[in-house]
């Protein structure tokens, strides 16, 4: 009998670098558009642009795996560790992003996967669709 085994590779999405750096201006602007004191915008501001500096440093630099197969089931890799995760019903998929919604050690986490996030191709986005509706 042949078992299925899959594996994605995961980098920095284009279209979520593009969204939080929105978020972050538009978190600017409404830093300015108050009524609090100079300082406390001017410290807001400082705030902002720091958490949205290492919040994107931290993104660009984002690699990570998501790997099935029928042996081992759902096992995420970041690290170079593998993790065993059980995904969740609560996962959302659609066309433009996946929420994926999983548990690893009794602990829930939330991942969004947009469809340019993935190495090699547009394709293996289709795949994971499809995998994550059949095995999950």
């Amino acid at each position: 009998m042949k078992t299925s085994s899959y594996s994605w590779q995961f980098t920095a999405s284009k279209w979520l670098i593009c969204l939080l750096v929105v978020v972050y201006v538009l978190a600017l602007i409404a830093a300015f558009l108050n009524a609090l004191q100079l300082i406390i915008q001017l410290s807001l501001s400082v705030f902002i642009l720091l958490h949205g500096w290492f919040t994107l440093k931290r993104l660009v630099h984002e690699n990570w795996r998501l790997y099935y197969d029928d042996e081992n089931a759902w096992q995420i890799i970041e690290s170079n560790s593998i993790h065993s995760i059980e995904i969740l019903p609560s996962t959302v998929i659609s066309k433009m992003f996946i929420f994926l919604h999983y548990q690893m050690n009794d602990q829930k986490f939330y991942r969004i996967i947009f469809n340019d996030a993935l190495l090699p191709s547009i394709n293996d986005y289709r795949q994971l669709i499809v995998t994550l509706k059949t095995y999950r």
